[in-house]
């Protein structure tokens, strides 16, 4: 499991005074790219060179694409100046795709605003198809497992 610390905007609040629930994907986004593009440092797995982030083990001439989210609700985020805490691990590796759990709430725990998951394809740029996941790629994702999202329903 790997933690990223994500800023609530002033512009994320609606007119009820909580944050709108369309920029929780976007909070799933910026942890991704937190998470994902800087160097893996001690969260390397194995076998695989610490100096490289997520996104430089996809293959060559190949993108990781949105495939679906899921997201529910557990309480309401107001604004304030502090982060949002968002916990992201693995779920399932497939053979091009991987399951990405979040939890998105207080450093402690004490309220947590929502859960969710995303599955992740990587595809072949020019022909949009998808590509097999490398193994330093299967490696690292392996480092970061845990249990399925625990939604209500």
């Amino acid at each position: 499991m790997r933690e990223a610390k994500v800023a609530i905007r002033w512009g994320d609040m609606d007119s009820y005074g909580h944050v709108n629930n369309v920029f929780f994907v976007r909070y799933l986004e910026d942890t991704r790219f937190a998470l994902f593009t800087p160097p893996l440092g001690e969260f390397a797995a194995p076998g695989v060179d610490p100096s490289l982030g997520v996104f430089d083990l996809f293959p060559s001439g190949s993108n990781g694409l949105v495939a679906g989210h899921r997201i529910e609700y557990r309480a309401p985020l107001n604004y304030r100046a502090e982060p949002l805490i968002v916990r992201l691990w693995v779920t399932r590796v497939g053979g091009s795709s991987v399951d990405l759990a979040y939890e998105l709430g207080e450093l402690d725990r004490s309220t947590i605003y929502a859960v969710a998951s995303t599955t992740l394809v990587v595809v072949d740029t020019e022909s949009g198809r998808p590509r097999e996941l490398p193994d330093a790629l299967r490696a690292t994702f392996a480092q970061w497992s845990g249990d399925p999202v625990p939604f209500r329903q």
